[in-house]
């Protein structure tokens, strides 16, 4: 018996365009599938922003910078590898600004970016600890651990 294997290939065209404002992106296809999705969440991910404060300074943060984000006292606040920035967002705001493929919320006030994960750790009451490559650590409540798991894989 002898296989084969077909691969399907992806045409991409780029026009360089010295007269173009913005870069534009069009996709072309007979099906939205999964390797699709997977590869517009990415082009998403790269160009997705927020604004943060540190004290009289606004910065432009990227989502690939965020560790986490947290909101405590109505505040919300970005944390990335060493720096905490403070931003006008809520927390659903950054919810729903932020690429799915990477961030999940942890807890109610918590939304965790898993690219930034080094280990989990089951604890014994239902929760799971996080580890940051930043030396961080995290607890996912059990109210989000499903989709938690579902997210990093588990």
């Amino acid at each position: 018996m002898n296989l084969t294997s077909q691969r399907e290939y992806m045409k991409i065209k780029i026009i360089n365009d010295s007269t173009v404002t913005e870069t534009e992106i069009t996709v072309k296809c007979a099906a939205v599938d999964e390797n699709l999705k997977r590869l517009l969440d990415e082009l998403e991910h790269n160009n997705a922003k927020l604004t943060g404060r540190i004290d009289d300074k606004t910065f432009l943060i990227s989502a690939e910078m965020i560790y986490y984000i947290e909101s405590v006292d109505e505040k919300t606040f970005i944390y990335s590898q060493n720096k905490v920035y403070e931003t006008d967002y809520k927390l659903y705001q950054t919810e729903q600004l932020l690429p799915q493929s990477d961030f999940v919320r942890i807890s109610k006030n918590c939304i965790l970016n898993i690219s930034k994960l080094t280990s989990v750790k089951p604890l014994l009451n239902g929760k799971m600890e996080v580890h940051m490559n930043n030396g961080e650590v995290q607890i996912v409540n059990r109210h989000y651990l499903k989709d938690f798991k579902s997210k990093f894989g588990l």
